[in-house]
């Protein structure tokens, strides 16, 4: 099954309630911490279903649920080869279909989350409202899970609520689209599609903000938003395998290489997450994702196989050996696709 998480804001719930979720959330941290503590001093790293008790107001089902969460950590704790303790500090908590329910078009709000279950009678009925994420999954055929997930962060409260749908199945027909990721222009296809030319001017726009300032943060934010949206405008639909490049660690020593300004402005370009979204999208329309090595892809000639790095002038490319003139990213994204769909040029000469 595919899983995707849909986030709903709780500002709109009243302080009273809030008190109470507070009081829940505290004691639920406490009683998954006095779990951990057994669980690791009986050296339990094992096993899928645990169930401990302890001196508490929540309900037995609580306690079980909050078990399962400790189990869990102990042993992700273990799987990464730590000795120390974990020890869970952040407001966090994910609850099933025995303590919640959703209501969705009642009242004056159009999403409202029961819970109840908790232990001593506490019974919590938190309003929400729906946005156009919400709604796009609901459109295209996603389910509402019944368990999510409460977050208290600095902004406030939080519930996380999940949507699934079955894994497509991989098209076996169609072409097949290389894509190169880049600093001024964010995408560019082997078809000729550009997208997120504009977010260069954002990275200029964070790199002349205060660090951790909110500015700074809605500018992230604002160049998050233009990512998705260049990855979501592209055209898919006949297309049955993405070829990008496994980039890593493309900013890993830039200083002192290049000049500050522009590192500082480098150091904002996220193709991490352009490659995240883009590989959530082809997951969900049954497209193949496929990284290739990325070595030499914009020195290469897509026409001859010449690779000699005079060949790259800025964002033109012209080969030194057959003459061809095309934008070099273009260039790059037309070299990533054969690497990945077909065998790479066998006259491929380095210079």
């Amino acid at each position: 099954m595919l899983t995707r998480r849909v986030q709903l804001n709780l500002k709109d719930v009243n302080d009273s309630k809030l008190d109470q979720l507070d009081k829940f959330m505290e004691e639920s941290l406490r009683v998954v911490n006095v779990f951990i503590d057994m669980l690791w001093s009986q050296k339990r790293f094992k096993g899928k279903y645990v169930s401990l008790k302890t001196d508490t107001w929540l309900s037995a089902a609580m306690q079980q649920a909050l078990s399962k969460q400790a189990l869990g950590t102990v042993k992700s704790q273990r799987k990464k080869h730590k000795k120390t303790k974990p020890v869970i500090r952040k407001p966090s908590i994910i609850l099933d279909q025995r303590f919640l329910t959703f209501k969705e078009d009642v009242n004056t709000f159009d999403f409202w989350i029961h819970l109840s279950s908790l232990g001593s009678k506490t019974i919590l009925n938190l309003p929400a409202k729906k946005h156009k994420h919400f709604h796009k999954f609901k459109e295209d055929g996603w389910t509402l899970k019944k368990s999510g997930r409460f977050r208290k962060t600095p902004k406030g409260w939080f519930f996380d609520i999940y949507f699934e749908k079955e894994v497509p199945q991989k098209k076996t027909e169609g072409s097949d689209l290389g894509v190169d990721c880049g600093y001024k222009k964010l995408i560019a296809c082997s078809d000729k599609q550009v997208k997120g030319q504009e977010l260069e001017s954002c990275y200029n726009k964070i790199s002349r903000k205060q660090q951790g300032s909110k500015a700074f943060k809605r500018a992230l934010k604002e160049r998050d938003n233009l990512i998705n949206q260049s990855v979501n405008n592209l055209s898919l639909t006949d297309v049955k395998q993405v070829i990008v490049e496994n980039l890593k660690d493309v900013k890993k020593n830039s200083k002192g290489r290049i000049r500050k300004s522009f590192n500082n402005k480098l150091q904002r370009w996220s193709y991490s997450k352009v490659l995240e979204k883009l590989s959530r999208v082809c997951e969900e329309m049954g497209i193949d994702f496929v990284k290739v090595d990325p070595k030499y892809t914009s020195q290469t000639c897509s026409f001859c196989g010449r690779a000699d790095k005079n060949s790259r002038k800025g964002e033109q490319f012209l080969c030194t050996r057959c003459g061809v003139s095309l934008d070099a990213d273009i260039n790059a994204s037309r070299n990533i696709l054969m690497r990945g769909a077909y065998s790479p040029p066998s006259s491929t000469a380095f210079c």
